[in-house]
């Protein structure tokens, strides 16, 4: 029996009696000062809005070894790309070597000599038909190798950088076949000829002395081949300048002031691009390289006048707010 009276008791035991358990659960969701429950309400509050691209360049955001595990991927695809095209080229590269030499055949015949090439070792045939191989190995590759490039590179670009790529490369590919086109049909033959009968003329000048036209395999192929190069090398001066002006750093009007030394540098260009010394062959490409200067004006020209139209309208979207607060 307890030695305490009923009444005391009674109180021990209401004070040795446990808290219910809702009393506290509700006491630990009172905050201990009234600022924390003010810091709850504002980190429940509605988050700041995100720019949709850069949600999406963090999405493929990748850490280096990522990186480096992905370039390794594409250039592997882009080396079984080239070597495929190679050795499938290997097949076709007979054909391919009397496509490229028609030109400086019909030169040959347009100026009376007989289109004969010869070799001066066991091996030129060789090395000749493998180094068009590779060429073309390498033209017919480079839709895949770009596009690898691409899938490695655009992750990492804003849609406005996708688009201003895709129109440089495209440009620029067009630029070039624009100028190889150029260089076979237009200026390879007449080069030729022209050289031929240099070499008839003085035929005839030298009388008993007979000069004789020993073309060699490797150097033709040589000269055609750095004959189209340089073409399609020259005829990107519209995508060289145009962007250069769309980054501001010429202006239509520069170009339009250097217009007068434009010419005298075409010509300089045409001697250094061409492989031949002749001055015909360097007219050829001057004078398209200097029409193609003035296009290049045009083009810059019409990114100027691009460029100030967005500036107006995005002036006139500033001053729209200030206009309806006076």
């Amino acid at each position: 029996m307890s030695s305490l009276p009923p009444d005391k008791e009674d109180e021990s035991t209401t004070q040795l009696a446990p808290a219910p358990e809702g009393n506290l659960e509700s006491s630990s969701t009172i905050p201990d000062h009234p600022d924390d429950a003010h810091d709850g309400e504002e980190e429940s509050g509605p988050a700041e809005p995100v720019d949709p691209e850069q949600a999406a360049l963090d999405e493929h955001r990748m850490t280096l070894l990522e990186h480096l595990v992905e370039l390794r991927t594409r250039l592997r695809n882009a080396v079984i790309a080239f070597v495929v095209a190679m050795c499938g080229s290997i097949y076709f590269v007979a054909k391919f070597f009397e496509v490229l030499t028609r030109p400086v055949v019909r030169g040959l015949k347009n100026a009376g000599f007989p289109p004969d090439l010869h070799v001066k070792g066991v091996t030129e045939v060789f090395w000749v038909y493998m180094k068009l191989a590779i060429i073309a190995g390498v033209l017919i590759a480079s839709p895949l190798v770009l596009w690898e490039l691409w899938k490695f590179v655009a992750p990492g670009l804003y849609k406005k950088e996708k688009k201003l790529a895709g129109v440089v490369t495209f440009s620029t590919a067009i630029c070039f076949i624009g100028g190889t086109v150029f260089g076979y049909f237009v200026l390879c033959e007449p080069a030729a000829y022209y050289m031929m009968s240099l070499l008839r003329d003085e035929h005839a000048k030298a009388g008993d002395l007979h000069l004789i036209p020993v073309l060699m395999m490797d150097d033709v192929a040589d000269f055609l081949m750095m004959t189209l190069a340089g073409c399609g090398v020259a005829f990107e001066l519209p995508v060289i300048v145009a962007v250069l002006g769309a980054l501001g750093i010429v202006t239509t009007r520069a170009l339009w002031k250097f217009n007068k030394y434009a010419l005298v540098l075409a010509t300089v260009l045409g001697a250094v691009l061409t492989p031949s010394t002749d001055p015909f062959t360097q007219m050829l490409l001057a004078g398209p390289l200097f029409l193609l200067y003035e296009i290049s004006i045009a083009v810059v020209w019409i990114i100027e006048r691009a460029r100030k139209r967005k500036e107006k309208e995005l002036e006139d979207q500033y001053n729209e707010p200030d206009a309806g607060s006076s």
